[in-house]
């Protein structure tokens, strides 16, 4: 009894004892009196410690998931509700068997929005509750999917891995292909049921290296290549040039036999884009590239360059200097196009290491500006440049000797112009790397 009450009674029931009033009679007064005492005072509240207690963390240490951690009141049952911007839907109900439990994977994560809100009850039987809320943000979508191998046949389609990093699902990505130059055609890779890879078939009626494009409704673009080949038929490896390509071009038959790849050689010894009147590699490259149809071009070519070039004016301009060069490129452009095969073909093109001698030297410098130049006209994905000269002449200081697996080796003829069979091995491996690194050979 509280000590209101109990001085209550002694106010008002000490003077019916001095009344010596009978027992029945005092006990009537004493049940008045507490009759008349009220229970509490007015609108008392339920004291703070009878609620439930409740506390929750979300996080995202688990790729693609929120987590969620409760702690509270034994007994309670929680309800989850997300509550970000106009959402408000229950994700889930937990009960709390002890002070704390976890709910590992409570939802996945989106591209938007990124920010999480949740609000979090905790409910006794009696109906008492608290409410607390905890916010978690998701990695952005920026670099959500990506782009695997690739490779089709002719007619077939163009097969293109796509990896979706959250591997939850609830996305789609548009993938794009078409050779270069030509207009992209689209399909789409549909993650609803959350699979994290998927193979999506791009249409690709002919042979050849193509682009491909990933696109997604957040602002990803993911860029790769891939290769259709012919159907039913070998890979074409055309290897031309100089006598520069000799030795090269057999490396290349032999360690790509296995694999399946038509080499052709195409080596005239000591030709030159800048002598058509000894042999025309212009009307060569047109005639090559509708007869063999080579799906990739390598070219080692311009050591017998650095004659004059006439003029479309009239006159004939000396080797080495700009216009020397801009009127090299062209030539050279005009033979990368025929080997492109309208976006069926891929052209490799290497530059010559730094020859023993000025006046060499001066003819190989200016060639090789006139091969960047033209290269540069293309896309990447079409001509890529192959430079030797950082393998066998760092510096730009000729090399007889270089470091090799780890030991000194000759890779120079004794003419200081050409590369011995040493010297063929090691640029063949070198071609041989950017072509699996291209997707055009299998990986070792």
């Amino acid at each position: 009894m509280s000590t209101i009450v109990a001085r209550t009674v002694q106010i008002l029931v000490r003077p019916a004892l001095s009344m010596n009033l009978r027992r029945p009679t005092l006990v009537l007064v004493l049940a008045a009196v507490l009759a008349a005492v009220p229970a509490g005072r007015a609108g008392a509240q339920t004291p703070p410690e009878a609620l439930p207690k409740i506390s929750a963390r979300a996080s995202v240490v688990e790729r693609g998931w929120i987590r969620l951690k409760v702690a509270g009141t034994p007994g309670a049952v929680v309800t989850v509700r997300e509550t970000t911007g106009d959402l408000d839907e229950l994700v889930a109900t937990l009960r709390m068997p002890a002070p704390s439990t976890g709910r590992k994977r409570l939802a996945t994560w989106r591209c938007d929005p990124l920010t999480r809100e949740y609000t979090v009850t905790a409910t006794l039987a009696d109906g008492r509750a608290t409410t607390t809320v905890t916010a978690v943000s998701t990695p952005a979508c920026k670099r959500r999917f990506s782009l695997g191998r690739a490779s089709g046949r002719a007619g077939r389609g163009l097969d293109v891995a796509v990896r979706d990093r959250f591997g939850v699902g609830g996305e789609r990505a548009e993938v794009c292909a078409a050779p270069a130059g030509r207009t992209l055609r689209c399909r789409v890779a549909d993650f609803a049921d959350g699979r994290a890879t998927r193979v999506v078939r791009v249409p690709a009626s002919r042979p050849g290296r193509y682009r491909i494009v990933l696109r997604t409704r957040f602002g990803q673009r993911v860029r790769s290549t891939g290769v259709v080949r012919r159907v039913g038929g070998r890979f074409r490896l055309l290897a031309a040039g100089d006598s520069m390509i000799q030795i090269i071009d057999g490396f290349l038959a032999q360690r790509t036999r296995k694999q399946g790849v038509r080499v052709r050689s195409d080596d005239h010894v000591a030709t030159g884009i800048t002598k058509p009147a000894q042999f025309d590699w212009l009307r060569r490259a047109r005639e090559t590239a509708r007869t063999f149809k080579p799906d990739v071009t390598v070219m080692f070519l311009g050591a017998n360059d650095g004659f004059p070039i006439p003029r479309r004016a009239g006159g004939r301009v000396e080797c080495c200097g700009g216009e020397w060069t801009s009127l090299y490129a062209d030539r050279v452009a005009t033979m990368m196009r025929s080997y492109l095969r309208g976006g069926a073909g891929r052209v490799y093109w290497m530059l010559l290491p730094a020859a023993r001698g000025d006046e060499f030297d001066r003819y190989f410098r200016a060639t090789n500006r006139g091969i960047a130049k033209a290269a540069a006209r293309f896309d990447r994905s079409q001509v890529r440049v192959i430079d030797l000269r950082g393998r066998f002449t760092p510096g730009g200081r000729y090399r007889q000797t270089i470091r090799h697996a780890g030991r000194s080796v000759s890779v120079r003829a004794p003419d200081g112009v050409h590369l011995n069979t040493k010297g063929a091995s090691i640029a063949a491996d070198i071609i041989l790397r950017a072509l699996r690194a291209d997707g055009y050979l299998r990986a070792r």
